[in-house]
């Protein structure tokens, strides 16, 4: 395809507002966001014809089958307030540690994965170092050639989003054992300490040379919501529930929020459940904002969530209700379309963004939910 269709006004009009939710100001109602869902084979971009090896290995295909999948979601959904974004999510979760040494596995139906651990004990691992050219690396290089040619094709009216470099701990994950990471925080904390900080600086580095290949104006930070410059940076921490929150606030959350810091405050994802105490996990980090992509109908209760709502409104953190489909049980009761409203008015009201995926017709009933329960 050779130029998107869209109506820039109606993307103005959602930017704005979705700044404005993110700094706190009141805005009569809450941003609502639906997404076309994309199954996995297909490099996660819904009318995508092509595999993560084919968008991988060519970047002609990958500006296409990304500028395919807006299209598709402008087209199907329109009347939210979406904002499209270059996904660079299949270049997988292990680019930053490839750079520091790492094995890149490329598969064909699922993103690439760390192959093996290029350290074998934290006493190795001190050997890392930041002193490489981000684009003279294998997946620097690729990942240069992608974003400047997507930028290229949509003119600069898009952003790039930044690649899956996870957090500190988590491209750690890549590079050395887990197991042997957890051991250094009771046997040698210092050195894992210095090992994470070279990490944390590699990611600082890494946003840095993206935004100097294609313009900080052309970078969104954070995926969570794409407004390059305004809402600080992502961080995608898997490793909250793996560790005991304790462990996870001592060793793993002052670099998280050194990187909050650095970009003035940001987005903290994590697959695992907030309860019993993983919150406070998350909390230490400082986040700006959240969300609820946790495990559904498992270890999110309607208590839970309801709590939830009140912890977050206590620490002023902004939420993206990620994954709040017509399906999810947490929120319609009985797995039926007929929403509970107590809960879904917490979220609501409480400034949360709904932010689902799904067919048209689950987006339309969504939206009619969402509107009946106006932000005060």
């Amino acid at each position: 395809m050779n130029e998107l269709h869209y109506d820039r006004e109606r993307l103005a009009r959602a930017r704005d507002l979705r700044a404005r939710w993110y700094r706190g100001e009141k805005t009569g109602r809450v941003p609502f966001v639906f997404n076309v869902n994309a199954p996995c084979h297909n490099a996660w971009l819904a009318a995508n014809p092509h595999s993560f090896r084919e968008v991988i290995t060519d970047s002609a295909k990958a500006v296409e089958a990304n500028m395919l999948a807006i299209q598709h979601q402008l087209e199907n959904f329109p009347d939210c307030e979406f904002l499209p974004i270059m996904n660079t999510f299949y270049f997988g979760e292990g680019i930053l540690a490839s750079m520091y040494g790492a094995e890149q596995q490329i598969e064909e139906n699922v993103p690439p994965f760390t192959k093996g651990r290029f350290f074998k004990d934290i006493h190795d691992a001190q050997r890392i170092h930041n002193d490489f050219e981000v684009e003279a690396t294998e997946w620097g290089a690729k990942l240069r050639e992608h974003t400047q040619r997507f930028v290229e094709a949509t003119r600069g009216e898009i952003p790039v989003g930044v690649a899956d470099y996870q957090s500190p701990y988590g491209t750690a994950t890549k590079l050395l054992p887990n197991e042997e990471l957890m051991l250094a925080m009771y046997d040698e904390p210092e050195l894992l300490n210095n090992f994470l900080t070279v990490v944390t600086d590699g990611i600082i580095k890494l946003i840095g040379a993206m935004e100097r290949w294609v313009g900080p104006e052309c970078v969104a930070r954070n995926h969570a919501n794409p407004i390059p410059g305004e809402p600080g940076v992502s961080l995608w921490d898997d490793y909250i529930s793996v560790l005991t929150p304790e462990l996870h606030a001592k060793h793993c959350a002052p670099h998280n929020k050194r990187l909050f810091a650095h970009y003035g405050k940001g987005h903290l994802h994590t697959c695992g459940p907030y309860f019993p105490s993983y919150i406070d996990a998350c909390l230490a980090s400082e986040p700006r904002s959240l969300d609820v992509a946790i495990m559904r109908d498992a270890t999110k209760t309607r208590a839970d969530m309801l709590r939830f709502c009140e912890i977050t409104a206590e620490n002023n953190i902004r939420v993206i209700a990620h994954g709040l489909d017509t399906n999810d049980r947490s929120v319609f009761e009985g797995g039926s379309v007929r929403a509970d409203e107590e809960l879904f008015a917490a979220y609501v009201r409480g400034g949360h963004m709904p932010m689902a995926s799904g067919s048209f017709e689950d987006g339309i009933t969504f939206k009619e939910t969402v509107n009946r329960l106006r932000n005060p």
